[in-house]
């Protein structure tokens, strides 16, 4: 895929973003028994400068009942062996990547690349909430470099989302990933209506 670079006449400059990362139709949905996750091939080089955004809904639950459910950030919601709006961590290694990883959170692993926990659990995703935690998570348009891909550069890569844990047989539940509009996107469509009827107006 290629940048996108838009001359703007209005202001003749030209302005460059990364891709945004577009999800097949849009959702994808991450049972939190699978230990492979849900998966698709990006389609290009993929670098540190695209851009993710979606928001996460549901609960990953680690534990029979359904017990010990958190959100994308690890933030336990249903309370099991950890109480409501704390977290625990595990060591594991994911795609290569060895780490502290907190307990059901939502992981992002790109082939070539490694591995990242998108949400970390703070007072803003729950953490220390011990009435009623977010069980929604939103995550703005960020680029893969200030998620932690830093020097990115993959051709064609597998990108896969995975529920962090250490043993899967008795989960249930999981997560439910939407596309949200990026922002850069809709202010270049903006900007590219309003440059053209400028044109057609000067014409």
């Amino acid at each position: 895929m290629r940048r996108y670079c838009f001359v703007l006449f209005v202001a003749a400059a030209a302005v460059c973003f990364g891709n945004p990362i577009l999800f097949p139709s849009g959702t994808l949905d991450l049972p939190a028994i699978s230990t492979s996750g849900v998966s698709f091939t990006y389609s290009g080089t993929l670098t540190a400068s695209d851009t993710l955004a979606f928001t996460e809904t549901g609960t990953s639950c680690l534990q029979s009942g359904p017990a010990y459910c958190t959100n994308g950030a690890g933030v336990v919601i249903t309370a099991g062996t950890t109480g409501i709006g704390g977290d625990s961590t595990f060591s594991g290694t994911f795609n290569g990547t060895t780490g502290i990883w907190d307990y059901g959170s939502l992981l992002l692993e790109i082939s070539g690349a490694g591995t990242v926990q998108i949400f970390t659990p703070n007072a803003g995703n729950g953490l220390g909430n011990s009435v009623n935690p977010p069980s929604t998570l939103s995550l703005a348009s960020t680029t893969l470099g200030s998620l932690g891909f830093s020097g990115l550069s993959v051709v064609d890569p597998t990108i896969t989302f995975v529920v962090a844990d250490n043993y899967y047989p008795d989960n249930s539940s999981g997560f439910a990933l939407a596309q949200t509009p990026e922002p850069s996107t809709i202010w270049l469509l903006g900007t590219g209506v309003g440059a053209l009827a400028l044109l057609r107006r000067r014409r």
